[in-house]
């Protein structure tokens, strides 16, 4: 087997094994850890838990050896020394521990080699030597495995995380000629999806809808939310407005509807009152931004980025998520607080007669290293003769050109 494939194989095993437990770790090239401390009164006693593992594992036709240890790497060692041990005293660590050859503990082989030459092939043997002449002739890191291994030294693991999305297909008995009758067909499909993320306490970003045709290539709908969510109101709503917007090219004779990444919910999202106004409605502002993506296009509303960056025009960028929970704040010192920013910044700059200065000046000399460079005093100033009186520009003059341009109008 292939190292791609036995990473993919102990993928799907950790599906299995989240039956047990949620935290589940990959060691590889071929062991699993869980950790089953806050499972053990689930399923009655740690005896009993520990036979229900293998018997999935024996269900699956697999062989395996596995052990159950309060430390991570003693319960690994065990596993590979073939060792079936339910150990739950870590007083009992050093001497359950004694016979394990060195060779399981997954050293590399040249250290491997020393310990054997220095006449070490167990771990009894290994914990009589001096730590201190250990972790001198060979390496500090054996030294702290084997404080792991007895639970002297806590081991933080990243726990494995899915990459599960929602994806089901429903084929129609007779073509559907209306958009009317296919987001009827649509809510079955959505009730499904709801109750899948509900179940896994997770939320979606984005939906894709793939209508299939007799003859015609498949319509691909693309739905964008404004944040996280798992509600089947909210995937319905932006998905109904999406719809009411598209021109069936032919019948539609089946479709399948996809999630995009399963992501975690926060506090607010799983807050059954968040949403709640006073007359009663529960449409919110993620709600908002979806309706207008879904009539206007993905691209006509986005949010805002910061970043920390002099030069105005390359301080922001565009980005698909919006966060609607406060206002980002500036980067301290990328702003001269004597001086005011406008909230309309012109796309490109654009000529300007010398103007009446109200303000200023604020110089910025940024973006020589990208080739971009710019060396600017800007100012407030007043709108030209023939406008509106009271009106507030921001301009600069360029310092080597001594040319004026408009970059931004004040509200």
């Amino acid at each position: 087997m292939t190292q791609e494939a036995a990473a993919a194989m102990l993928q799907k095993l950790c599906m299995h094994a989240q039956a047990f437990t949620s935290f589940v770790s990959i060691e590889p090239p071929n062991a699993l850890l869980l950790e089953i401390r806050g499972s053990v009164k689930l399923f009655g006693s740690l005896q009993r838990l520990h036979a229900d593992i293998d018997a999935c594992w024996q269900q699956l036709a697999l062989r395996s050896f596995s052990a159950t240890a309060p430390s991570t790497l003693a319960a690994l060692w065990l596993a590979r020394a073939g060792e079936p041990l339910q150990i739950e005293d870590v007083e009992m660590l050093p001497g359950r521990l004694a016979k394990v050859p060195i060779a399981c503990t997954g050293w590399d082989g040249e250290r491997l080699q020393t310990l054997r030459a220095m006449g070490v092939t167990y771990l009894n043997e290994l914990l009589r030597l001096p730590r201190a002449g250990l972790a001198r002739r060979l390496n500090p890191a054996m030294v702290q495995d084997l404080d792991i291994a007895l639970a002297r030294q806590p081991a933080p693991r990243r726990a494995f995380v899915p990459r599960e999305r929602f994806r089901e297909r429903c084929d129609f008995e007779t073509e559907i000629e209306q958009v009317a009758y296919l987001e009827k067909a649509l809510e079955p499909l959505l009730e499904r999806c709801a109750r899948f993320l509900l179940k896994r306490q997770a939320g979606v970003q984005a939906l894709q809808l793939r209508l299939r045709h007799r003859e015609a290539p498949v319509t691909r709908v693309q739905l964008g939310l404004a944040s996280i969510t798992s509600e089947r109101r909210r995937l319905t709503d932006v998905l109904c407005q999406k719809l009411t917007r598209l021109e069936l090219k032919a019948p539609v004779r089946g479709m399948e509807l996809i999630s995009g990444p399963l992501r975690g919910l926060s506090a607010s999202s799983l807050d059954a009152f968040a949403g709640l106004t006073r007359g009663g409605s529960r449409d919110s502002a993620p709600q908002l931004v979806e309706r207008l993506r879904a009539r206007l296009g993905e691209e006509a509303v986005y949010g805002v980025c910061l970043i920390a960056e002099h030069r105005p025009e390359a301080a922001w960028r565009r980005v698909h998520e919006l966060r609607l929970s406060a206002a980002p704040k500036v980067p301290e010192g990328m702003i001269d607080q004597g001086m005011p920013r406008p909230v309309w910044l012109l796309s490109e700059p654009l000529p300007l007669p010398k103007p009446h200065i109200l303000q200023g000046p604020e110089r910025i000399e940024s973006g020589w290293w990208d080739g971009k460079g710019v060396a600017r005093d800007y100012y407030v100033a007043q709108t030209p003769a023939g406008r509106p009186q009271g009106g507030r520009l921001w301009v600069f003059q360029e310092r080597q050109s001594k040319r004026w341009y408009v970059h931004g109008v004040f509200a």
